[in-house]
């Protein structure tokens, strides 16, 4: 159904018009009825309509100018004027604004308002359909243009006579002059997008690389200076960033200056070199290309076996300080977003492997392990992985085995078992302490740990052997004695058995 609306200061006329005949039949609903022009314009801020019926004679704004500012706002709306034989002379003026019909309303009829309306609603739906498929040539043509900068952009085009081929082929906007790129990664919202172009006074050229990194190419046709280029870059950047608020998340990085279709791929290339300065100096900011990588400091690569250690160990505080070293660590050498990724998935690996080997890998700590990932695939700052990896500690339980939801009397063991292990303690020893049996201690610590008493002991106490382990002035009988083995054979035993290599070889990595 089509909206209608009347504009017509006497009510007589007015009710004539919309009664003569039943509107709906016809394809449209008298959405509403003005008393003249400046009331039929306030209610159009309100309501969309496909066709006016207004008068021409009328106070305060009369037909004449409300068809001129209508079609100033929307030419798609339809207009038919109402005349009578007095201001029969300015319907030609009418029909000169853009009116498409007129009626005269002394002689009314049902039939020519009905012959009037068939002519209206097929016009309407003609200029309809017309914007729907050039909505759709230009959806197609703007995804196009995308699909040929993003090849410019990947460097899929080997030859400039090919890329201007493709270019002219699909109309593609070629900038004259210097360009250069800005590259925002983050949500781009239109606010922004028309703050720019309000600013600029054209559309620029716009390539979506994924959910959250867009292309701007920028263009100076008639500026000469490098120097002025990137201060203007620089400028309309800034511009995204305070259109976020205080609070913006998104971050622009900009390249050097180019010339022409070839560059484009060159000028992408320095835009993220430049955008990953922001993984260590944070989000919100303007980056510009400055020639060299985000790398301050050299020192080969990045090692994770101290925090491997302790995570072995199972000690909240080993794994705690770890953690902050090896954030700090990353931090002051500044790796490329390849090498970071492949540290920090590594250590992830590490962590999840090690937490599913002690029966620590939770649906939470699952969740957050996805979420590692997910921040890696898109655009990873340290600040945030640090915050995951210390949320995921925790949901590991490092802090002791005890904090699982075993029953009281189990909890109550293996308080027992931390507080003693290095003494001679025995399954008797244990079940005295806690006032009960030695076989319903036995059982019961088996069916809610899934571990027999001296297995559980002899992990606790491998965990603790493998901090003291690292430091070299102990002897291997020492640390035996100290984590509660009577024997030094029978501790290399349980340590190889337990962590798959000898006390020896443990040592010569750490």
């Amino acid at each position: 159904m089509l909206n209608a609306m009347i504009v017509e200061d006497n009510a007589i006329y007015r009710y004539a018009i919309t009664s003569i005949i039943r509107w709906e039949d016809y394809g449209f609903h008298i959405v509403s009825e003005a008393l003249n022009g400046v009331h039929a314009l306030d209610l159009l801020q309100h309501q969309h309509v496909d066709l006016i019926l207004t008068d021409i004679s009328m106070p305060e704004m009369n037909g004449i100018d409300l068809i001129q500012k209508v079609k100033q706002q929307d030419d798609s709306i339809k207009i038919v004027a109402l005349s009578s034989f007095d201001d029969f002379r300015f319907v030609k003026e009418a029909l000169k604004l853009g009116a498409e019909d007129y009626l005269l309303k002394h002689d009314l009829e049902p039939e020519s308002l009905q012959h009037l309306l068939r002519q209206m609603k097929m016009k309407i739906e003609d200029g309809l359909h017309q914007k729907r498929q050039a909505a759709i040539r230009n959806e197609n043509l703007q995804e196009m243009w995308h699909l040929l900068g993003r090849k410019l952009i990947f460097g899929e085009l080997k030859t400039g006579e090919e890329m201007e081929e493709q270019a002219r082929a699909i109309r593609f906007p070629v900038p004259t002059g210097p360009i250069a790129i800005m590259l925002i990664e983050g949500e781009i919202d239109a606010i922004s997008t028309r703050a720019l172009q309000s600013e600029l006074g054209e559309a620029p050229i716009q390539v979506p690389i994924s959910e959250h990194r867009t292309v701007f190419m920028r263009h100076f046709p008639n500026e000469h200076s490098e120097q002025k280029c990137r201060e203007e870059l620089l400028r309309q950047a800034a511009l995204f960033i305070e259109n976020k608020g205080e609070r913006s998340t998104l971050t622009v990085s900009i390249s050097s200056i180019g010339h022409g279709l070839t560059d484009w791929t060159r000028l992408y290339r320095q835009a993220e070199m430049a955008l990953e300065h922001a993984i260590y100096d944070g989000v919100g900011l303007v980056y510009s290309f400055s020639g060299s990588k985000p790398r301050v400091t050299e020192g080969g690569e990045v090692s994770i076996k101290a925090y491997a250690s302790a995570v072995q160990s199972g000690q909240f505080e080993a794994v705690e300080k770890q953690t902050e070293l090896f954030f700090d660590l990353l931090l002051a050498r500044r790796l490329s977003l390849e090498e970071l990724k492949g540290v920090i998935h590594e250590a992830a690996i590490l962590t999840k492997a090690d937490a599913i080997g002690r029966g620590k890998f939770s649906s939470s700590a699952e969740s957050t392990y996805r979420q590692v990932n997910r921040v890696l695939e898109a655009f990873p700052t340290l600040p945030q992985l640090k915050q995951l990896f210390q949320k995921w500690q925790k949901e590991l339980s490092y802090e002791s085995m005890g904090n699982a939801p075993f029953r009281k009397e189990i909890q109550a063991a293996i308080a027992y078992i931390e507080e003693h292990y290095a003494d001679d303690i025995t399954v008797t020893k244990l079940a005295e302490s806690l006032h009960l049996s030695s076989n319903y201690v036995s059982n019961l610590f088996k069916s809610e740990t899934g571990l027999r008493f001296v297995e559980y002991l002899n992990r606790y106490r491998i965990r603790k052997a493998k901090l003291l382990l690292q430091n070299p002035t102990l002897k291997v009988y020492e640390v035996a004695e100290k984590t509660g083995f009577q024997e030094t054979s029978y501790f290399c035993k349980v340590f190889k058995e337990l962590e798959g290599k000898t006390v020896k070889e443990f040592r010569c990595e750490s």
